[in-house]
């Protein structure tokens, strides 16, 4: 039987090559998008919903003149737009245009795409056994977030930090 840590290495490796696959093939779609992937993430950030400047330039650890520059080139693609906030009209506020909205969809039917493709390769054994994997995953990961339970080990949740939920 393997060890612990031999099991985390390896799903630290297969994990790190399911990664460097998609990523791959992210980035290339980007490209025909004529984004840089500061921009992509950016765009990502806004889809859920209006960001004070101030809050992006923190996000991406910038300045804030910084994300300006970067907002004016999405703002150029008309895929940002920028307005006042209602409750301090000192602070810009940006969010998508709908332009921008339908290239965030497009990426992720690009990504469910290359997944339906790999599940393709899988057959309906295999695809169970991967979704019942994943399914134990995403548990860990509501484990992780939840800051109020054990885990499986008996150690104590970690609290979540102001602000970790904008990250």
């Amino acid at each position: 039987m393997q060890s612990r840590e031999e099991l985390v290495e390896k799903l630290v490796e297969r994990m790190t090559r399911i990664q460097r696959h998609l990523r791959a093939r992210r980035a290339a779609a980007w490209l025909e998008q004529d984004l840089t992937m500061q921009q992509a993430k950016t765009l990502f950030f806004l889809s859920d919903g209006p960001r004070r400047m101030s809050g992006i330039a923190k996000r991406f650890g910038v300045e804030t003149p910084s994300a300006t520059t970067m907002i004016d080139r999405l703002v150029a693609k008309r895929l940002v737009e920028r307005g006042q906030d209602p409750s301090d009209r000192r602070a810009v506020v940006c969010s998508l245009t709908e332009a921008g909205r339908e290239t965030v969809e497009r990426f992720w039917s690009l990504r469910s795409a290359r997944f339906e493709e790999l599940a393709a390769e899988l057959s309906a054994e295999e695809l169970a056994d991967v979704v019942s994997a994943m399914e134990t995953m995403v548990a860990a990961i509501d484990r992780l977030h939840s800051g109020d339970g054990a885990d499986r080990r008996g150690r104590p949740g970690r609290e979540t930090r102001v602000g970790e939920g904008d990250q």
